[in-house]
């Protein structure tokens, strides 16, 4: 089932606004106008199981820190998933979903604008593991 994700910015430029779109998409979200994006893109194939611990979860991360470094007021933000996030390796011949993985591992997509760099996400991703260390 796809997740819909819809937000509204207080004192964000543009530029910022562009930004967080283009990381969005880098994670697989689709763009549905505005600031209304869906996950995952209906147009992919390869995509049978939501990648939360990948995709979804990140995303949501990196946005949450971005609005916070910028100073950027969220007005509102909403999330409907009706969906299940499930990763099971139990059986080796019948694995369901997606183990994490490192920044540099992780699957990106290539935005409709590419102001947010795969660099700064896998950085950002590798950050966040380093901070849940010892």
């Amino acid at each position: 089932m796809p997740i819909t994700l819809s937000y509204d910015l207080k004192d964000a430029s543009p530029n910022q606004r562009n930004y967080i779109r283009s990381m969005f998409e880098r994670f697989g979200w689709k763009r549905l106008g505005g600031s209304v994006f869906r996950y995952p893109d209906s147009e992919r194939k390869d995509v049978d199981v939501e990648d939360w611990l990948n995709d979804v979860a990140p995303s949501l991360m990196f946005f949450r820190s971005y609005v916070l470094a910028k100073k950027i007021k969220v007005r509102f933000f909403t999330l409907d998933a009706m969906s299940v996030a499930r990763v099971d390796y139990s059986v080796p011949s019948e694995r369901v979903g997606k183990r994490p993985v490192s920044g540099a591992k992780i699957s990106l997509r290539t935005p409709t604008n590419l102001q947010a760099s795969e660099a700064t996400i896998r950085e950002f991703i590798d950050a966040a593991t380093d901070a849940a260390g010892d």
